[in-house]
C-alpha cells in the first residue's frame, strides 16, 4: 500500500466527531436514571414494613450513606476516566473502592458483633434480595457500559468496573429500603456482597471491552 492509498483508507474511515457531555453532566444524568430504577424497584417490591423505625438505626443510615457515596464516586470516576487525559490520577479511582471497603467492613463488624452476642442471624437463602439488586441494577449497568464504550475509554477495565459497581450500589440501595430482615449475616451475604460482586463483573466486562478495542485497532485496512 503506497502513501496515497494509505491516506485514502484513513480518510474513508473518518467519522464526524460528536462532542460528549461533561463527565459531571453524564454522571448526573446516569444518577437520575438510576434513581428512577430504584423508584420502580421500590414500587415493584414495596418499602420495608419497619421503615419508620429503621430511620433510627445508625447502622442502617450508615449503610445507606455508604451505598449512595459509593454509587456517586464510582460513576463520576468512571466517566472522568473515560475521557483521555482527564483526571487519571491513581487516587481518583480508589475513592469508590474505599467506600466499598468501608461498607464491607461495617457489615463484617455487625456480623462479628452478632456472633459474639448470639444475634448474627442465619445465612438462609434469600434470592429475593438478589432479584432486587439485579432488577434495579441491570439497566444502570448497561447504560454505564454503553456510555463508557461510546467515549472509547483508554482504560475500559477500570471504567467498566466502576460503572457496574455504581449500578450494584443502586441495586443494593433498593434492597436496604425494601428488605425488612435485620440479621447481620443476611445483610452481609445478600445486601453487601452483591455490590462487591458487581465490581468483579465490571472488571470482566472491562477486560472484554479492552480485548475488543485492541482487536479493532489491529484490524487491517
Amino acid at each position: 500500500m503506497n502513501t496515497d492509498q494509505l491516506i485514502s483508507a484513513l480518510v474513508a474511515d473518518v467519522k464526524p466527531v460528536r462532542r460528549l457531555l461533561d463527565p459531571l453532566q453524564r454522571a448526573a444524568l446516569w444518577v437520575a436514571a438510576a434513581l428512577v430504577c430504584v423508584s420502580l424497584g421500590l414500587l415493584h417490591f414495596g418499602v420495608r414494613r419497619d421503615i419508620d423505625s429503621a430511620w433510627h438505626d445508625v447502622t442502617f443510615l450508615l449503610r445507606l450513606a455508604l451505598l449512595v457515596s459509593t454509587m456517586w464516586l464510582s460513576v463520576i470516576a468512571a466517566f472522568r476516566l473515560a475521557v483521555p487525559g482527564r483526571d487519571t490520577r491513581a487516587w481518583s479511582r480508589w475513592w469508590p473502592i474505599i467506600g466499598l471497603a468501608a461498607l464491607v467492613a461495617l457489615a463484617a463488624g455487625e456480623v462479628i458483633t452478632g456472633l459474639l452476642y448470639g444475634d448474627a442471624g442465619s445465612p438462609l437463602r434469600a434470592w429475593m434480595c438478589v432479584r432486587k439488586v439485579a432488577f434495579v441494577g441491570t439497566v444502570p449497568a448497561i447504560l454505564a457500559v454503553a456510555l463508557i464504550q461510546r467515549a472509547e475509554a483508554v482504560e475500559p477495565k477500570w471504567t467498566a468496573l466502576l460503572g457496574v459497581l455504581a449500578a450494584g450500589a443502586a441495586g443494593a440501595l433498593t434492597s436496604e429500603l425494601a428488605c425488612p430482615i435485620k440479621a447481620p449475616i443476611h445483610i452481609m451475604i445478600w445486601h453487601v456482597l452483591p455490590v462487591a460482586l458487581s465490581a468483579g463483573i465490571g472488571a470482566v466486562v472491562g477486560s472484554i471491552l479492552l480485548a475488543w478495542a485492541r482487536g479493532k485497532r489491529r484490524r487491517p485496512f
